[in-house]
This record gives C-alpha cells, structure tokens and sequence, in this order.
C-alpha cells in the first residue's frame, strides 16, 4: 500500500509590518527632503544694501512716473520695491488682490438743454466715483461757497457752480446730502482741482469747462437734464509683503504704492514708501527683523482695497499683532509731523518724542451707506487694521497744496527719514511694552471674557 505524500514545506507568510515600514520609512525620508527643499528662506542679503539712502530711493522710484493700478509704471514700482526688501535679506510675497480693481476708461457726462432756440447738448466729463446716471430737474446755481442753509430748499434741484472754495469732493457730498439729484462745477480754477474720487455716488455729478460753463449759466431756471456715462476695466492688483521667513507680524510697518492717476505721486504716497524701506533697513541684521512685517498696499486711492485684502486674508496672525504703523504724506512739511494712534501707542510716542504733535484723522465724508455709519474712521490703511481691534498709529504732515494733483512732484527725503526713525522707536517700544493679545469675540460681540 503506498505512502500518502507528505506536504511540501511552506515559507511563512511574511508580516504586513516588514513590508510597511520600509515604504513608510521611505516616504518619510523622501517627504522630509521635499519639505527641506521647498521650504521658504531668506535671501541673502546683499552688501551695501543697508547703506542706500532715502533720496536715492525717490530718485529710483520717480522714474517710473505715475503709479495708478493698472499701469507699468505701478508693475515696474512693484518690482523695483522687491529687489529693495529682498537685498536686505527679507522673503518677499505678492498678495493678488481676490477682486479685480475697476478702474474708469470712459467719463463722459452732457448736460440736455430745451431752450428757445431747440435742444442744445452740453458737453462736459464725470467725476471720478461717479455711475452712469440720469436726472432731469430745474437748474439753480451754488455760489463757491455755498452754506449748508443756502443748499436748504433745493431738494430734487440740479445745480451749476464755479469752481468750489473748498474739495470737490466736500462740496459734492453736501449737496447730495441736502437732497440735489446733480451737480454741475465749472472749472475755471486757477490751478488743477485735487483728484478726489467720490464713493460710488449713483447721481450724475460732471465738471464741464469755463465755455460750457457760461452757457449753462444762462440756462439757470430752466429744466435741464444731466447724464453721465461711465466705463470701467478691471486692473489686477497686488500687496508686497516682506519678512523674515518664520517672522510674526507683532509689529507692521505699512504704506500704500498707488497713486491717483495722472500724478507721479510724490508726497502721496512715494514718502510713506521711502519711511517703510528706511525702516526695514534699520531692522535689517537686529531682532526687530525677526518681529515685524514690512507691506506695501495696493489699491489704497480706489478706498483701501489693498489693505482690505490683506486684513481679510492674514486675520489669524494679526491676532498677535502689538502695533501697525502706517505712513501716509510724510514728505512735504505742510504741517510737524503727528499721530493718530491707539491710546496705548500714544503714551508709547510721546515717551519716544515728547513734543509729537497728535491730530485727529476722520473720513472725508459723512454721508451714510445703505443707512449705516461707523464710528470707527480713517481716509487710509490703518482703518481696516483698527476695525478688526489692532492697534494702530497713522504718522501723517498734513495735506500740503499739491494734494492729489499732477504737480505732487517733489518731497523732501530726510522727512520720511525722520518718520521712519519715530517708527522705528515707537516699534520697539511697543514690542517692550507688556501687552495681552486680544480674543475673538464672535460675530455677535458678545463672546469676550
């Protein structure tokens, strides 16, 4: 009887474990050299870099001319502030604005007479803010310097002045105010009026020239139409944030690129750049570097957008924010040099310099939007940092005459210096200062303790 068959001897399967770790251990280790590798670092910083002085900057950045969004000359501004920050050792990022920045391209605006004679077209330009709209009304004229009881009564009225004693844009937002559907304003000024963009006014507001002036003057009384016409194209728009790598933003030094369009742009905002650069060049090489982020807003002539942008997009590490600095028309002593600043900041800088002269900053309106008002306020990019409770302190000379015209042409570099050094200062002792980060609240508000 024969033998059964004996079974063959079988290997042992081999443990799940055995082939899992070296795979795990080789993705680890290959993960590991990918995250070395891609890790963001610091640029080397470049000899010299340190010893470039503000007048230099201002003869570089002149160069470029007008730095309205959109344009080259703000591209090539953007590109030149890079090389600049990254000399000093900082990493530099863009921060793409999430929303295209509208900028006008076509502001037409005519005023319809029917006179004895037949319709007569008036032609003229839309201010800037301003939509397509169309009124039709009876016409009264507003001396220069219209009252607020004189613009009483002329509710549903369209008017004409000459050119205002005042802003434009002041007078603008009065009228609208006292309940007129338009405006005209001459301008037979003796100088360029100062760029000041209306906030999204629905109503047609134009300027028309000295001719069209006189003969629209004539028509006071009358029933008139007024029409404006209005094009945008959407720009793209950036931030320029520089840091060290692994830097919290404890301290922020910020200043807006832009400027209005047609002007280079010196004191506003060219000055408040040179006070950032000058600053992160103090920073370069000391702890300070390690502690602070140095932006530069986009965007702030079309209503802060850049600095909005920002706020929005870096809400957690502005939680640890101890102080934002911003620097706005600090080139040209139309005034000594002062603050707006958070009470804590301001204890800080009189320490710092004890004859600072403090201001109030406040919008350049008072009209409501949708039925609401805020009491937080402020014309540039500090607002949006103080509305999300960081402390800020806005370091301003005042509104010199070339304000928002073409001949914003020239400033004096060792101002932004000198603000760059209270900035400086002021950084620090905020830094030194004791100070207790503040908790969200909600939505609500309610959920502080």
């Amino acid at each position: 009887m024969p033998r059964p068959l004996r079974p063959l001897p079988t290997r042992p399967p081999v443990p799940a474990w055995k082939v899992l770790l070296p795979v795990l251990v080789a993705g680890g280790v290959g993960w590991g050299a990918w995250h070395a590798a891609s890790r963001p670092v610091n640029p080397p910083a470049q000899a010299g870099a340190q010893r470039i002085s503000a007048a230099q900057d201002w003869e570089a950045l002149m160069r470029f001319g007008p730095r309205q969004t959109g344009s080259e000359g703000l591209s090539r501004s953007l590109d030149w502030a890079q090389a600049q920050f990254e000399a000093l050792g900082y990493r530099v990022t863009r921060q793409a604005l999430p929303d295209r920045v509208p900028m006008p391209v076509q502001r037409e605006a005519a005023v319809q007479v029917s006179g004895p004679g037949g319709p007569q077209t008036l032609n003229g330009e839309a201010l800037l803010g301003v939509q397509t709209a169309e009124q039709t009304g009876t016409l009264v004229r507003l001396p220069p310097g219209v009252t607020d009881e004189q613009l009483e009564g002329l509710l549903g009225k369209l008017a004409v002045t000459t050119c205002p004693d005042g802003p434009w844009r002041d007078l603008t937002d009065r009228a609208l105010n006292a309940g007129l559907l338009g405006l005209v304003i001459v301008n037979d000024c003796p100088r360029p009026p100062a760029y000041s963009p209306l906030g999204n006014v629905a109503l047609p507001v134009l300027s028309v020239t000295p001719g069209v002036g006189r003969a629209l003057l004539a028509q006071v009384g009358r029933e008139v139409t007024f029409t404006t016409t209005v094009r945008t194209q959407d720009a793209p728009a950036w931030n320029l944030i520089a840091a060290r790598v692994d830097a919290a933003p404890e301290v922020l030094f910020g200043a807006h690129l832009d400027s209005v369009p047609g002007s280079p742009g010196a004191n506003d905002n060219a000055s408040g750049v040179l006070a950032v650069l000058n600053a992160a060049r103090q920073a370069a090489g000391t702890p300070l570097a390690g502690r602070a982020w140095f932006v530069l807003f986009s965007a702030e002539e079309q209503g802060l957008l850049g600095s909005r942008a920002f706020v929005r997009a870096h809400a957690y590490p502005l939680r640890h924010t101890r102080a934002m600095l911003n620097f706005d028309m600090v080139g040209v002593n139309a005034a000594p040099l002062g603050i707006d600043a958070h009470p804590d900041l301001l204890i800080l800088a009189r320490r710092v310099r004890p004859d600072l002269r403090a201001f109030r900053d406040a919008p350049t309106t008072s009209r409501e939007t949708f039925g609401r008002s805020s009491s937080i306020t402020g014309r540039s990019d500090y607002l949006p940092f103080k509305q999300v409770g960081v402390r800020t302190a806005f370091l301003y000379r005042g509104e010199d005459p070339h304000y928002h015209r073409p001949t914003d042409t020239t400033l004096n570099p060792a101002l932004a210096v000198d603000a760059a050094d209270l900035g400086a200062q002021l950084a620090q002792a905020a830094l030194d200062a004791p100070w207790t980060p503040r908790e969200p609240c909600g939505i609500t508000g309610r959920n502080c303790q």
